[in-house]
């Protein structure tokens, strides 16, 4: 009886313990790397964003964003590199950038002893929201049945369908950045103005509050956030539970800003006329601002 229960208790840990050895192998034991390369390079302070890293068959450059006046003379950064290969000099040195105008070169070498430079640039954020800009359209994307042959969708001002919306389209909002997180993200204040009339826009379609869906950019000032892995940024008007997020989306030469807004769900009054069917079925919304 007890060999028997030994036998089935073994049987059942083998399995076990054969999967726990396999797992704790080297898959590459036995291969030695060339591979030479800096994979990611995080600062002790100041960052934004993560680090751009650009890599040919002959060199390779990393460059590093920090917001205006971080001190440079003792960085200490850490350096995540190939695959058994090693950096000069190390992860978690200080260096000194600021006596080299921000740039410095780092020696990577791989297992099998081969070196690749790397120049590692630290630059200064030159933020291209910050400043004033002009509301010049509000536009949304409207889908009534999506998907169905009888469907239809579109996109129009807001203003063709809620009068009052054209009281939006000469606001300005100032950006200021104030800081960057620890983990890289930007952060700052708003200030969103009503312009020459004095008015911000009542999203009301005949006594039906569609407020929800299209005051999205908040009123008077905040605090934003702005997180560069998906290029979005946050407002929070400072209420709970009223913080709004949009994509960012700038033209070629940063004059122009799109700010798109997720508005769903669809909210569609069947009974209700055309307009207002397309208000409840707003998909997106978005801010177009000039830069002034």
């Amino acid at each position: 009886m007890h060999i028997s229960v030994n036998y089935r208790l073994w049987a059942g840990l083998l399995p076990g313990l054969l999967l726990l050895h396999s797992c704790t192998q080297d898959p590459f034991e036995g291969v030695e790397s060339n591979e030479r390369a800096i994979t990611n390079f995080t600062l002790d302070k100041g960052q934004i964003g993560v680090a751009e890293i650009t890599r040919t068959p002959t060199e390779g450059t990393v460059t590093v964003y920090v917001v205006k006046g971080t001190d440079l003379s003792s960085v200490v950064p850490r350096i995540e590199t190939s695959y058994k290969a090693k950096v000069d000099p190390a992860s978690g040195v200080a260096t000194n950038f600021a006596a080299s105008n921000g740039t410095r070169t780092y020696s990577v070498t791989s297992e099998t002893g081969q070196t690749r430079e790397w120049k590692v640039q630290i630059k200064e954020y030159e933020s291209d929201m910050d400043g004033t800009w002009k509301v010049t359209n509000l536009q949304f994307q409207y889908f009534i049945g999506e998907g169905e042959s009888w469907g239809w969708s579109g996109t129009k001002k807001v203003a063709d369908n809620i009068a009052d919306a054209s009281k939006e389209n000469d606001n300005t909002i100032e950006f200021k950045v104030t800081g960057v997180q620890p983990d890289g993200k930007l952060e700052g204040t708003y200030d969103h103005k009503p312009g020459p009339d004095n008015a911000y826009a009542d999203f009301n379609f005949k006594g039906t509050d569609y407020n929800y869906k299209f005051r999205r950019l908040p009123k008077g000032q905040g605090t934003w956030v702005r997180d560069f892995s998906d290029n979005t940024i946050t407002f929070n008007p400072g209420q709970a539970g009223q913080t709004k997020t949009a994509t960012l989306e700038f033209s070629f030469d940063k004059s122009v800003m799109k700010m798109p807004f997720n508005v769903q769900p669809y909210d569609i009054d069947w009974n209700g006329e055309g307009n207002k069917m397309e208000l409840g079925g707003a998909k997106t919304t978005w801010y177009t601002l000039q830069k002034i």
